[in-house]
């Protein structure tokens, strides 16, 4: 491979192929999410670089899951239909029906990747890859604070690394590299080797 694509490829988001995020306005280069930049510094304090390199929190307030709508780059949003997550359009009388998801950092991985546990209803259920072979994208009954004071293997499944390129963000499951949430009209939400890129707005 040429040095020339080489260099390529490292401005390229996994997920993504060349190119693939311009016609959304993004640019290939990773992007600092502010809002990543501060959930991570309520869940964890900010970091502050002390001599011989190391990084320790400054403080630790009480944590809140952040809450956001999410709309793929077709206005779809989610909701909930037999227990899944389903992408579909919400409009007029729908749109009460729109599930907005909730996300606390995930502590034990690296914070510049901005790991998130994602979840649903203010954070008391909780978004798995399943912890088997093959992913298995479910709801499972677990709050988002309790995963992230939990250990490592437990919050594993349900996190995702989140980036950022300027206007939208993919979701790729930390347990199963290479595989994003993606969408599909009505189908519940899944796991793909294609991003979706999302739209989310604070709450």
């Amino acid at each position: 491979m040429s040095r020339a694509s080489r260099a390529a490829l490292r401005r390229t988001p996994r997920g993504h192929p060349l190119g693939a995020m311009a016609d959304s306005g993004d640019t290939a280069e990773g992007v600092i999410d502010p809002d990543m930049v501060a959930l991570f510094d309520d869940f964890l304090g900010k970091e502050v670089t002390v001599p011989f390199g190391e990084v320790t929190p400054a403080s630790r307030p009480e944590p809140q899951p952040y809450h956001y709508v999410l709309r793929d780059t077709e206005q779809q949003g989610l909701c909930l239909r037999h227990g899944h997550l389903v992408a579909t359009s919400l409009q007029g009388a729908n749109a009460a029906l729109e599930e907005p998801i909730s996300v606390v950092p995930n502590r034990h991985l690296e914070r510049r990747r901005s790991p998130l546990i994602v979840g649903i209803r203010g954070g008391t259920r909780a978004l798995s890859c399943g912890t088997g072979p093959e992913p298995r994208l479910s709801l499972e009954d677990v709050g988002l604070l309790d995963l992230f004071s939990g250990d490592k293997d437990r919050a594993l499944p349900f996190t995702f690394y989140k980036t950022f390129g300027g206007s939208t963000h993919t979701f790729e499951a930390a347990a199963f590299p290479g595989l994003f949430l993606s969408t599909a009209p009505e189908e519940p939400l899944g796991l793909a080797p294609g991003a979706t890129a999302f739209y989310l707005r604070r709450k």
